[in-house]
């Protein structure tokens, strides 16, 4: 668990060197929620984690939104900056509902894990999140395989 932890503040921390103020507040904040969301996952408070988690989806979205607003008004430094928010935001979110899914699995709670795999693999369709899509039909898989392992798998999932 603590090394999922690590890697979602690497992810994070990488954004230490982006250059404004604003930049590295919304870094850390995202560090913040990640901090927060596991912690929270630890001490078994999912619907704490669950918002900890969807404040970062926010900030993506409005990176998102102020991007596409002001895309004209801002030089290349700005643009590459807010991608590295997007990017970083949507990436911890995605690792975070991950391992959200892997907790309700290994606390036996299957039918929370199998929505919030498919939650993943419906909201990250995007081609740069592709690898964390794969990775939640894979756990998905394995879950069901588990679960039900003399009726093979079948899933209606792109």
């Amino acid at each position: 668990m603590w090394l999922k932890i690590f890697g979602g503040l690497l992810i994070v921390t990488s954004l230490s060197g982006c250059a404004g103020d604003r930049y590295q507040q919304q870094a850390d904040a995202i560090k913040g929620h990640v901090e927060l969301f596991y912690g929270h996952l630890q001490s078994h408070q999912v619907d704490q984690a669950v918002s900890e988690n969807e404040q970062i989806e926010v900030i993506a979205l409005s990176a998102e939104e102020r991007l596409l607003r002001r895309v004209g008004q801002m030089n290349q430094g700005e643009k590459t900056q807010e991608w590295k928010i997007i990017k970083t935001a949507k990436e911890t979110a995605a690792e975070n509902w991950l391992a959200l899914a892997r907790y309700f699995s290994e606390t036996q709670q299957y039918n929370k894990a199998r929505g919030t795999y498919r939650r993943i693999i419906e909201t990250y369709q995007d081609f740069p999140y592709h690898l964390y899509v794969d990775r939640a039909k894979t756990g998905l898989r394995d879950m069901e395989t588990i679960l039900d392992p003399e009726t093979p798998p079948v899933f209606h999932i792109k």
